[in-house]
């Protein structure tokens, strides 16, 4: 959906037609929830909290003078609440749930693909064990392709120091797996 068209629909709401917001859950659904997954571990807290963001969206709709896409703006919500949320279970430590697929591998030899996979699996694992904020910078940048100037958006931080922490992430990630990191994310 256009900008524009986003815009449209949230006057709308704002009008009274408050059946048309579900229109934008179900359109941003899936990436929010994906987002969240990567900061709250446990899939039912991933998912209340995934629930939360849209309706504190709700609320806040008035609140949305459309300088940046909406999709930013939940997406700083979700990135506020994810890391609440994320802080207050740090102590019940759950594995994160992978939120991107492994690549397929039909081509390659089975001992590569089980190498590839058993990667993927460490990367994971490794990017669990960072801080909350940290998470959902390398996870928005790479898996969710945000921009920079998007998560700057999100995250109210300048360029630079997104550069830098997206840096100094890939730099620890780098160091908790060795050289299989460049196979992941070169």
């Amino acid at each position: 959906m256009k900008r524009e068209e986003e815009l449209k629909i949230i006057e709308r709401i704002l009008n009274g037609e408050t059946a048309l917001y579900n229109q934008l859950v179900n359109l941003h659904a899936p990436r929010i929830l994906s987002v969240v997954r990567g900061v709250v571990s446990g899939r039912e807290d991933a998912e209340e909290v995934a629930q939360d963001v849209f309706v504190k969206a709700y609320f806040s709709l008035k609140s949305f003078r459309g300088e940046c896409s909406f999709s930013t703006w939940l997406f700083r919500i979700a990135f506020n609440m994810s890391v609440s949320k994320a802080r207050q279970r740090r102590t019940e430590h759950v594995p994160m749930e992978k939120s991107a697929a492994v690549p397929d591998t039909s081509a390659e030899s089975r001992e590569e693909s089980m190498d590839k996979e058993n990667r993927f699996r460490m990367l994971y694992k490794a990017i669990d064990e960072l801080e909350p904020s940290d998470r959902f910078l390398i996870l928005s940048f790479y898996n969710h392709e945000k921009s920079i100037k998007e998560i700057c958006d999100i995250c109210g931080m300048t360029e630079s120091n997104v550069k830098v922490r997206l840096h100094r992430i890939k730099k620890r990630l780098g160091v908790m797996l060795g050289d299989k990191m460049e196979v992941c994310y070169g």
